[in-house]
């Protein structure tokens, strides 16, 4: 078993006559958290967006788990074990806070969908995130801070061997963020690999075993 969890080497991705990604290469070791860092065009959230098979990259390659992988849809990397907590939110307004947790894989008994097993599995993810919510309301009724936990929390459930974050704390406040990094020292603690996306190096510096620094769609420094 090699000591790194991902490897990716010299991706390119291009939109038309832009280039997103020219060249990156990034290594993630196993239990870590492992920061990207940089302004708005650096390739950031492309990098994620192929690491969660949300698009294929123009050529370039990438290792999981010693293995070479192309995912083609983000069920297919969900299957190999990432998951990912985008920046932009994604949960159903108007569908429950219980119902978003487990969208497209609810528990069944006897044919039908327990309520029972999603409260059973889901509490304890949600008190160890500080989340005090009725999670039969609405998702819709949430702050924003409250809905970017539910993502967290509804990621966290589906169990991932890498975790990416993608400035998740965006819309968080001081206290919540402070719990988030509580619990993402935790998950270390337990071996889970993650890989944190945000421009705040003061957040960066306190959460990060490493850090990367992209710029023009490829890697600058990694310390």
């Amino acid at each position: 078993m090699t000591t790194s969890l991902v490897t990716v080497r010299n991706l390119v991705k291009r939109y038309g006559g832009v280039v997103a990604l020219d060249g990156m290469s990034l290594e993630v070791s196993r239990g870590t958290i492992h920061a990207v860092v940089g302004e708005n065009g650096a390739g950031k959230s492309t990098l994620m967006k192929i690491l969660a098979g949300v698009v294929r990259q123009d050529s370039g390659s990438i290792a999981f788990d010693g293995r070479e992988v192309a995912f083609d849809s983000p069920n297919a990397a969900r299957d190999a074990g990432i998951g990912i907590v985008f920046q932009e939110l994604s949960l159903f307004p108007e569908r429950s806070v219980l119902a978003n947790l487990f969208v497209n894989r609810e528990p069944t008994r006897y044919g039908l969908i327990s309520t029972r097993r999603m409260r059973e599995l889901s509490a304890p993810m949600l008190e160890q995130l500080g989340l005090d919510v009725d999670v039969d309301q609405p998702g819709g009724r949430l702050t924003i801070g409250e809905r970017q936990l539910v993502e967290l929390c509804r990621v966290l459930l589906e169990e991932p061997r890498l975790l990416i974050l993608d400035e998740p704390n965006s819309a968080l406040n001081e206290r919540e963020t402070q719990r988030l990094f509580s619990v993402l020292r935790r998950l270390r603690e337990r071996g889970m690999t993650m890989l944190y996306v945000s421009h705040r190096l003061d957040e960066v510096f306190s959460i990060s075993d490493h850090v990367t620094v992209p710029r023009g769609g490829r890697e600058v420094l990694t310390r």
